[in-house]
């Protein structure tokens, strides 16, 4: 019952794989049993994995105990030496145990040399470089036989390395007759054709008595004549050369000598193969044994080395590159005894490894790489940014990779400012929008004033990338650049880059400026934009100026369009008469009266648009005319209150009556002097409200503003002496006649005159209008130097007022501040006073 127990064990072992919870002190599971492996060995192959979260491959050897008493012995011994004999050319051993019906054995992962039938020439030399190595060390180092040597015994990892296994019939060489390789040869398969001549005839004197090495120096011939030929049938095929290549077939003569006194060791032929010119003789085994011998080379060595490492990386097979040289350097860069060379061929090996490869043997490397402070190292990895950025995932480029690359960008080294700005096109794809905008572009922006104009220049070029990457030119998965960040940071960054001193730097913010015309505001560019371009048009470099000219042109198609998307006018709709409400106004009514606005509009500027035309006159036209209107209208007001009471004017020595309101009281008049009836003889005034007199005849040229040559004439300008101490304005105005609350409906004559002339004096003057005037019904606000002249001498006040009658009526009406004196000729239009209002 119990051999039944133990027969189905081992059965569901081998298949079923129930071994991981069933074996003790094992901890790997048995996976599915390699069918093409049964037969070469006492062993059963099975995949498997060890019993963790990592779930680590390993390779299962199984033994069944069933088979006999001498099968179990060399099956002991086997897991007996892969126990005790560590070398990097031996199968690295990982766990192993025995139970009453099997014996279970878990090495790293690896296949048989007799399945591996893409053996490339150069991992063919390196394998039996390192199988030789490794018999040396066994036979000489540890004074034993290994004695079995097969392609079956030979095992490949996935590099492409040879590793040495098959330990059943390993023993010491000299002993007491117990040794494995004396009793147990027969139960190896095949072994018969492999037998060496002393095996044969059991000279163990012989053996014991041979240099170390000798009767694995014959194995190691049988080994090579089945690698170049397919197989070993008999040992009869050892004569012939068959398709081992002629550099090799010396040495294969010298190891298949039948005496075993002249038979050359596995250390021998390492040492006679390795000579320039022979079969071992290769760059690709060179290289292989530096890199695993690298911790005790000297430095001079390594820079040689690692100078050559790119153009040899290339030659190499894609396995053993990816699983053998890239372990190498990733442990070289590790212990920091890389440099920027090593990064290289890092990364010219991951280009041929897939994401998930990728992510397992080179992102680690990356991130820590990016923490070191060798520059040189720091800057060849910015330079080769774009071969491994793009397959590292965006999580860990935006949390592990970034923090560190933008430290490039403060770096005191320009090189490394400059390639950290060139390759922020290569990490951007990989960040957030946050932290593109957040981050990225503002120390961009930074950039835009860095003392070096190479690095000014290149960040124009990267923000003008990066802002049109919404347009095909960088694919930004997160967004891209948002319109604050654009307005915010950018725009003044590239409006200060105008004014740069560099002429490049100029000519890459105007084709920034120009690419991005799209993203910028249109009140920004009329306000901001297209008056810092203008001056570039004229330019001295002559690319600046051909920019400048692209970027206004851009410019302005955008305002362009921008306009015919605005409404004709923001002037609001006229109210209809007699609706409070705003909403009540008809339709009809606001169209009429935004019709009405717009063709206002296009007709003053339609006016000004002739050759010497001012934008601003139609405006400031407006504006007089409507100051004319609300003045003649006050005259005739006031002429019309007079008429109604002609004792006022007749007798002027009368006191004002006491209801009579002040001249100030009255809208429009701020001179008591220019009212009808306030003087005797009055010369004509203005209705305009200004204070300012003249003379009635006019002599002195006053630059045609009405003015004296000081500016300001013999007064002060208002209408104040600047000789009397006493203010003028402070004395109590002349009263006027009560002025009615309506004007009536016919004006008088003089309100007519006055309207239409508005310098004019009236025909119909008052009886005691031609008395001269004294001089105390000019002093309230009349101008000094018209009253002086109605109190000449020669009595010819009459005469004097006519004359300045005349005049003022032949000068043409002033606006603004020339209106603010009656006399000068105007010798230019009145462009600061329209400008004024």
């Amino acid at each position: 019952m119990s051999g039944l127990s133990s027969y189905l064990f081992s059965t569901l072992s081998k298949v079923g794989g129930i071994g991981g919870g069933g074996i003790p002190d094992f901890h790997y599971t048995v996976g599915e049993r390699i069918d093409a492996y049964s037969g070469q060995s006492i062993w059963q192959m099975h995949q498997g994995q060890k019993n963790d979260s990592a779930k680590q491959e390993a390779t299962i050897f199984v033994f069944d105990k069933t088979r006999g008493g001498s099968f179990t012995a060399v099956a002991q011994n086997a897991l007996k030496r892969m126990r005790t004999l560590r070398h990097p050319g031996i199968v690295r051993y990982l766990d192993g145990a025995e139970t009453p019906d099997a014996i279970y054995m878990a090495t790293e992962p690896v296949t048989p040399l007799c399945l591996d039938t893409d053996a490339d020439d150069e991992l063919r030399r390196w394998g039996l470089y390192k199988i030789a190595e490794t018999l040396k060390f066994i036979t000489e180092d540890c004074k034993m036989v290994h004695a079995n040597l097969s392609t079956a015994s030979v095992y490949v990892t996935k590099a492409g390395e040879w590793r040495l296994g098959g330990l059943e019939l390993v023993d010491s060489l000299s002993g007491d007759g117990h040794q494995a390789y004396r009793h147990y040869t027969s139960v190896i398969p095949g072994y018969a054709a492999r037998m060496s001549p002393e095996f044969e005839t059991q000279k163990w004197d012989a053996v014991e008595a041979a240099k170390p090495g000798a009767v694995d120096g014959w194995s190691l011939a049988c080994l090579i004549y089945e690698l170049f030929n397919d197989g070993l049938k008999s040992a009869a095929q050892l004569g012939t050369q068959g398709k081992i290549p002629q550099s090799l077939w010396p040495l294969f003569q010298r190891l298949h000598q039948s005496d075993i006194r002249r038979r050359m060791t596995p250390g021998d032929f390492l040492q006679t193969a390795s000579r320039p010119g022979a079969y071992l003789d290769s760059e690709f085994v060179h290289a292989s044994l530096f890199l695993e011998n690298i911790a005790v080379k000297e430095q001079d060595e390594k820079s040689e080395f690692f100078s050559g490492l790119h153009s040899l990386i290339g030659g190499f097979p894609h396995t053993f590159a990816k699983y053998k040289i890239l372990p190498e350097l990733l442990k070289i860069m590790e212990f920091g005894g890389g440099d920027a060379k090593v990064l290289s061929g890092i990364i010219h090996i991951g280009k041929e490894l897939d994401e998930a490869d990728y992510a397992e043997l080179i992102v680690p490397a990356i991130v820590q790489l990016f923490g070191s402070n060798d520059r040189a190292l720091r800057f060849s990895l910015l330079e080769h940014m774009d071969s491994f950025i793009p397959s590292v995932p965006s999580s860990v480029v935006g949390k592990q990779v970034f923090p560190n690359f933008s430290t490039g960008y403060l770096d005191a080294a320009p090189a490394i400012r400059e390639a950290t700005v060139k390759a922020s096109l290569v990490v951007a794809p990989k960040l957030s929008s946050k932290t593109l905008n957040n981050d990225m572009i503002r120390q961009l922006v930074r950039l835009v004033g860095d003392p070096e104009p190479g690095i000014r220049t290149n960040t124009l070029i990267c923000i003008g990338k990066l802002c049109t990457a919404k347009e095909g030119v960088l694919d930004l998965d997160c967004g891209g650049v948002n319109e604050n960040s654009h307005r915010y940071i950018i725009c003044p960054a590239i409006l200060h880059a105008l004014r740069d001193s560099f002429p490049p730097v100029r000519s890459a913010a105007l084709a920034v400026a120009s690419a991005c015309a799209s993203r910028w505001d249109p009140a920004e560019i009329a306000r901001r934009v297209m008056p810092t371009l203008s001056p570039l048009l004229i330019d001295g470099e002559k690319p600046v100026r051909v920019a400048a000219l692209r970027a206004l042109q851009a410019m302005i198609s955008r305002v362009e369009a921008h306009s015919q998307s605005m409404p004709a006018t923001v002037a609001p709709p006229p109210r209809v008469q007699g609706d409070a409400s705003p909403g009540a106004a008809s339709a009809a009514a606001a169209a009429a009266g935004r019709a009405q606005a717009a063709d206002m509009a296009a007709a003053s500027m339609a006016a000004a648009s002739g050759w010497g035309g001012w934008a601003v006159s139609s405006l400031s036209s407006t504006l007089s005319g409507a100051i004319s209107l609300a003045a003649s209208s006050t005259s005739s007001t006031i002429a019309a209150a007079a008429s109604q009471s002609p004792s006022a004017a007749s007798d002027p020595g009368q006191p004002p009556k006491p209801q009579s309101p002040s001249v100030a009281n009255v809208p429009g008049i701020s001179n008591p002097a220019s009212l009808p009836g306030s003087s005797h003889g009055s010369a004509v005034r203005s209705t305009q409200p200004a204070p300012v007199g003249a003379k009635a005849e006019q002599t002195k040229d006053t630059g045609g503003w009405g003015f004296d040559d000081d500016g300001w004439g013999g007064d002060d300008g208002w209408g104040i002496d600047d000789d009397n101490d006493e203010d003028s304005w402070s004395k109590e105005p002349a009263t006027v006649p009560k002025v009615p609350a309506k004007p009536p409906s016919q004006p008088s004559p003089s309100a007519n005159a006055r309207q239409s002339g508005g310098m004019a004096m009236s025909s119909a003057q008052s009886p005691g209008s031609s008395r001269p005037a004294t001089s105390s019904s000019l002093t309230r606000g009349a101008p000094k130097a018209a009253a002086t002249k109605m109190l000449s001498p020669s009595g010819k006040g009459a005469t004097s007022a006519a004359t300045a009658s005349a005049t003022a009526t032949a000068v043409p009406r002033r606006k603004g501040l020339g209106a603010m004196k009656l006399g000068g000729a105007a010798k230019k239009p009145a462009i600061l006073d329209e400008e004024f209002f």
